[in-house]
């Protein structure tokens, strides 16, 4: 089977622009040199708890249906497609099934029928391991733009890639920095 298993935030879709979008209409403004943090809280200059509690209220709003493809996504993911391969994306939203559906619903204007998993349920301060031992047996590639999640994906034995940002340099693996470079890397003579 010709099965790519991928992330959604930061691979699929530009969450972090439409977050950005909305915490500046909250007052909150992203710190000068902060893009090299994950941690919201340090890009953001709030407590933790707050940052947490920002982006469960986030990943509960109608904006949830509206994210932008990420870069060069749509273009390659329905490529690829054409090219008889299938998606399965793991994303990491919470639990909310108003904001799985919008999620869904998303994912399939932008991209179309290339799906056949999507899977919403994780929360995003957990491992994503757990969800890809199901894949373990496969060597399926494996797209993330978090490093631990990254690593869940090598312990597990798919292979990973890092979509390229600042918050992930750490990251000594595979490494893209769009889909593009991905294909041509992985997919353009299979």
């Amino acid at each position: 089977m010709k099965k790519i298993i991928t992330d959604c935030d930061g691979v699929l879709l530009d969450w972090a622009f439409a977050f950005n979008i909305w915490m500046r209409e909250q007052g909150h403004f992203v710190l000068p040199e902060t893009e090299h943090h994950f941690d919201l809280s340090k890009r953001y200059g709030i407590p933790k708890d707050e940052a947490v509690e920002k982006v469960h209220y986030f990943n509960q709003l109608g904006v949830l249906g509206f994210i932008p493809a990420y870069k060069d996504s749509v273009e390659y993911v329905t490529r690829l497609a054409r090219e008889g391969w299938r998606f399965d994306v793991i994303t990491a939203i919470g639990q909310d099934k108003y904001s799985h559906e919008l999620r869904r619903a998303n994912l399939l204007h932008l991209f179309g029928d290339v799906f056949d998993s999507i899977q919403c349920n994780v929360d995003f301060m957990k491992s994503k391991k757990d969800v890809l031992m199901k894949y373990k047996e496969h060597n399926y590639v494996w797209i993330e733009d978090r490093t631990e999640c990254a690593k869940d994906g090598d312990e597990v034995g798919l292979k990973s890639y890092i979509m390229d940002h600042p918050y992930n340099k750490d990251y000594s693996g595979r490494r893209v920095n769009n889909w593009k470079d991905l294909y041509d890397r992985e997919f353009a003579n299979v």
